[in-house]
């Protein structure tokens, strides 16, 4: 580990920058989960900031999952989820970021506590364009099918992808417990949501090795959340390169989770080094301690990468935003020319 260059640092909250991973649920921080638990008389064993800011301490994976089941309970009505988006917008744009895609786990909340999904399609859509009007951060959202829950209930998903189009909505994700449960698991509803013109990025090769990451480009996903393990398959490495599959990489959650054991084990530097496309990210930031310009600082402290490298990042990750070909089109070319302008 090197220490970060003060002028580097200030470098890298002056970028403009996109986050491609990180969980709406995941992003509650603990002043709001708080004001939700009493919005809705919501038990948490706590019942101050203090005492909230001790169950954000990470401990090990099952209190990780422990506390994202308690954030979602408190998740109630359509409007939490305004509230929590207005929050994560005001977040990205005190940290230079431009462009946001969240991952949401809408099912739990409609199959969970009744909430209609058109309400809460209807409430994210509106509070992404206030969030937009307010801070100019774009936000659009991943609805994941959990793993565990039954099959079926990925097409319902899939249909709430299709659905929410118009609000905001631009792929269908997968997310939650890898082992045992593939990505072919659920091919059915994942080609048909892709035949109505639904991208696929999942979630794969974290918790299970290469194989994971193999199952899932079966269904050429222009992108996978985490991938790291494919790092362990020198012939799947060159396949992502190839195929130009960008990597949605979290350190610090992948050692939070320990998915990898430390940050020296972690593979980010020789995928970079390999040719992978890569973004970095934040994941559930809150719940890790974590922000995206602090994973800009880990990519630089302790896997030496450059400012180059880091403009490299943003530029690949702006790219790699599942929107329309000219909406796309005209944030790459402002992203560019801001680097620029900053001498990247």
């Amino acid at each position: 580990m090197t220490t970060l260059d003060p002028d580097i640092d200030t470098l890298i909250r002056a970028m403009p920058k996109a986050e491609l991973h990180v969980h709406l649920e995941g992003s509650v921080r603990p002043a709001t989960l708080l004001t939700l638990a009493r919005r809705h008389g919501v038990d948490l064993g706590c019942n101050d900031e203090a005492g909230l800011r001790e169950l954000y301490r990470f401990r090990d994976f099952r209190h990780f999952i422990e506390l994202y089941k308690l954030i979602s309970e408190a998740m109630r009505d359509p409007d939490d989820f305004v509230l929590i988006i207005a929050e994560l917008g005001r977040a990205a744009a005190a940290q230079g970021t431009r462009y946001v895609e969240t991952t949401f786990s809408i099912a739990t909340h409609v199959r969970g506590k009744g909430i209609p999904a058109e309400e809460i399609l209807d409430a994210i859509g509106a509070a992404a364009d206030a969030t937009r009007q307010e801070t100019g951060v774009e936000i659009r959202f991943i609805l994941d099918h959990v793993r565990m829950a039954p099959p079926d209930e990925c097409r319902q998903v899939a249909e709430w992808c299709v659905a929410g189009r118009d609000r905001g909505v631009v792929a269908l994700g997968l997310g939650g417990f890898e082992p045992g449960r593939p990505a072919s698991l659920f091919a059915a509803p994942i080609r048909w949501a892709q035949a109505q013109g639904v991208p696929f990025v999942p979630h794969a090769g974290e918790a299970v090795g290469p194989e994971g990451v193999w199952d899932a480009l079966q269904f050429d996903p222009p992108r996978i959340g985490h991938g790291f393990r494919a790092a362990e398959d020198p012939a799947l490495v060159a396949a992502l390169r190839d195929r130009g599959v960008v990597l949605e990489v979290c350190p610090t959650s992948n050692v939070c989770t320990a998915s990898v054991p430390s940050l020296a084990a972690h593979p980010l530097r020789a995928l970079w080094d390999a040719g992978v496309p890569i973004s970095l990210n934040s994941d559930d930031p809150p719940m890790f301690n974590t922000t995206l310009v602090d994973e800009y600082r880990v990519a630089a402290t302790h896997f030496g990468f450059t400012p180059a490298d880091l403009a490299q990042v943003s530029r690949t990750a702006i790219g790699a935003a599942l929107l329309p070909a000219a909406e796309r089109a005209r944030l790459v070319a402002e992203f560019d020319a801001e680097l620029r302008r900053l001498g990247l």
